[in-house]
């Protein structure tokens, strides 16, 4: 199993054990001028000298721990050893720092200060006692700071994996339904445009040109999630150009967008299914005219569409929603996670229907845009 090396060393985890360390160093050497100036330790040794003997004996000491504490972790990661025995080496290495730290001072200030202290194993031994807890204090205060700085690590990076599985979820959810959307609108298109034919053959060839730019525009937002509303005004329009040739003089749309709207983002193919299903549904043998209105609101943390028609009013008891209004709610409930309104009435007055839309202008930084 290869181990990669930013699993074994971590820049930012080297700075805090730099950081740990000066503290430490600080801490020491306050220690050791005190106890100088009170004639307890360190009394014929020059402040620099003594300030230098402890800044070369910690860095002795942070080499030695620094590499005690990965070669466990590498060893670990390797599979080499398991469990419990991670603890039984730090053990080891912890009380081994003393007798480092002991072997090193003697070295150290024996070279530095020319004192004159035996470098045996007794003596080795006796000052060891001394400072066994400092040291060992010392080791594991380190080995906790990399053992919690990789636990967090790892919860910071499974949350992100959890983020980007549900990032990707809702991607597939969202094509999946983009998808089913893309066929029912072409079929019903089509339908359209072979009513034009017995009726008009110039026009029919228009609205198939029109249908194949149209085709170009929805095919190049596979895996986009949000277009800009004037993109999205663009393809309605677009579609709306077919049903007028079909319709003629008896189909009339009006579109009003808020200056600040226009560069919002909205779901793709968003406007194209209500407008359709009130196109269909709109004309009746009692009205034979249709006018459908699409106003755009900016609100202040909230875009509003209203898509309203003079058309035939619902029948309340018996509302029903075809494949490309049940494809935007649940595109909107999934890309919303529920937090939008939809809404489909008739008008107070009886005029016509009113289509309602309402959802946050905020929208995640993961999702896809064109």
């Amino acid at each position: 199993m290869r181990i990669r090396s930013n699993k074994i060393l971590d820049r930012n985890l080297i700075k805090y054990l730099i950081f740990f360390c000066v503290v430490a160093f600080c801490i020491t050497s306050i220690s050791g001028i005190l106890a100088k100036y009170e004639e307890i330790k360190f009394v014929e040794v020059p402040v620099k000298n003594l300030l230098s003997g402890i800044l070369i004996l910690y860095f002795a000491k942070f080499i030695y721990i620094l590499t005690a504490i990965f070669l466990v972790r590498y060893l670990f990661l390797k599979e080499i050893i398991k469990g419990w025995s991670r603890l039984w080496l730090h053990l080891i290495a912890g009380v081994g720092l003393t007798f480092y730290s002991i072997l090193a001072q003697i070295v150290l200030f024996n070279w530095l200060f020319n004192f004159e202290e035996p470098l045996t194993l007794e003596n080795i031994y006796r000052n060891a006692l001394d400072g066994a807890d400092f040291n060992f204090f010392l080791y594991f205060s380190m080995t906790s700071i990399v053992y919690v700085y990789y636990f967090f690590k790892k919860q910071k990076d499974a949350q992100l994996k959890e983020s980007n599985l549900k990032t990707q979820l809702l991607n597939a959810k969202v094509n999946s339904l983009h998808y089913q959307l893309q066929p029912h609108f072409l079929f019903n298109t089509l339908n359209d445009i072979s009513s034009l034919i017995d009726l008009s053959k110039e026009k029919s060839q228009n609205a198939i040109a029109d249908l194949s730019d149209l085709l170009r525009e929805t095919l190049s937002l596979k895996d986009v999630l949000f277009i800009p509303l004037s993109k999205e005004i663009a393809i309605l329009k677009k579609y709306l150009d077919i049903e007028k040739m079909r319709f003629d003089e008896k189909l009339n749309f009006t579109i009003d967008i808020d200056e600040k709207a226009i560069s919002q983002n909205v779901p793709p193919l968003l406007l194209q299914p209500i407008v359709e299903n009130s196109i269909k549904h709109g004309f009746s043998y009692k009205c034979d005219y249709l006018k459908i209105e699409i106003r755009v609101i900016s609100l202040p943390k909230d875009l509003e569409i209203r898509i309203t028609n003079n058309g035939e009013l619902l029948d309340k008891d018996n509302v029903v929603w075809g494949t490309g209004i049940n494809n935007v709610i649940n595109r909107l409930d999934t890309l919303y996670n529920g937090d939008f309104e939809f809404e489909l009435k008739n008008l107070p007055d009886e005029s016509g229907v009113l289509t309602r839309i309402r959802f946050s202008l905020i929208s995640s930084p993961n999702t896809k845009t064109v």
